[in-house]
């Protein structure tokens, strides 16, 4: 491996942490996001202090995946791990930052990271390509994926990723 070549790929959230990695490894020199949201928003941004303090007590609360609809288990410990670096996590910042190529792919009927998140990056980080495709925010997968053809818009976004990655070798 050449860990003078590296090229990070994140899809939703892992594109949030693929940029606040390549903003802190001077050995990232491309990024390619799918979906990728544009802040570390937290559940319990808006949950009551009582909330929060029987959060602190039990060690975990419960979150509803609105694409799955799974309880999804957050513990305390994230609350706090989330408070200590939270300017480590501010997104904006980390992508101003970056002096590399990247390539930020989104679909137009994203339900769960809204279009308007890429937008967003392309803002604060100008020089970033956007590729834009009509799709949901898995570019038409669903778990599991049974047939051997991949979705139109998820093949649409791989090549758009393997051309970026060419043109940037």
């Amino acid at each position: 491996m050449n860990t003078n070549q590296i090229c990070l790929i994140g899809h939703s959230m892992g594109g949030d942490i693929s940029i606040l990695q390549a903003a802190n490894d001077n050995r990232v020199n491309k990024l390619i996001t799918w979906a990728c949201i544009s802040e570390c928003k937290t559940p319990w941004g808006n949950w009551p202090k009582e909330k929060i303090e029987e959060w602190q007590t039990t060690g975990v609360q419960f979150y509803t995946n609105s694409r799955t609809n799974q309880q999804m288990p957050i513990y305390y410990q994230l609350y706090q791990d989330f408070i200590k670096n939270q300017q480590r996590l501010d997104i904006e910042q980390a992508i101003k930052k970056l002096c590399i190529p990247i390539l930020i792919c989104h679909g137009t009927n994203d339900t769960a990271v809204p279009v308007e998140k890429t937008y967003e990056l392309k803002r604060w980080q100008p020089l970033a390509q956007l590729f834009i495709v009509e799709s949901d925010h898995v570019f038409g997968r669903k778990h599991p994926w049974i047939s051997n053809d991949l979705p139109t818009a998820m093949e649409a976004v791989i090549k758009a990723s393997i051309q970026f990655l060419k043109l940037f070798s």
